[in-house]
């Protein structure tokens, strides 16, 4: 097929001196899509599979709830231990990743 516009579900595909052109502008040789068919079903599966975990997951249980007002759970949460906050206090441990040198976390300088 020579320089041919395709229409339908193809549309903005169209063959061009004997290749593929994609709605992108790419054109493709017969020997680029040798492995075509394995690539499509690839995908179709990925799909499958995506939809196999986007089903309605099973209903919960109404459970009442309860209103809380803000500004006293923020209170509340900055007044518990008495300095500010109740996280966990900066690590002892170096704060390591792959690949990269640890950084140690230093205390704040003394004036």
């Amino acid at each position: 097929m020579r320089d041919r516009k395709l229409t339908g579900p193809w549309a903005g595909f169209s063959f061009k001196g004997g290749r593929l052109v994609t709605p992108e502008g790419r054109e493709l040789e017969p020997q680029d899509l040798a492995w075509l068919s394995l690539t499509a079903a690839q995908a179709q599966e990925w799909r499958r599979l995506m939809e196999g975990r986007r089903r309605p997951a099973k209903p919960r249980p109404f459970t009442a709830a309860s209103v809380v007002c803000l500004a006293d759970a923020i209170a509340d949460r900055h007044h518990s231990d008495g300095m500010g906050s109740t996280r966990s206090k900066v690590p002892s441990a170096p704060i390591t990743a792959p690949g990269v040198p640890p950084l140690a976390i230093l205390p704040p300088r003394s004036s």
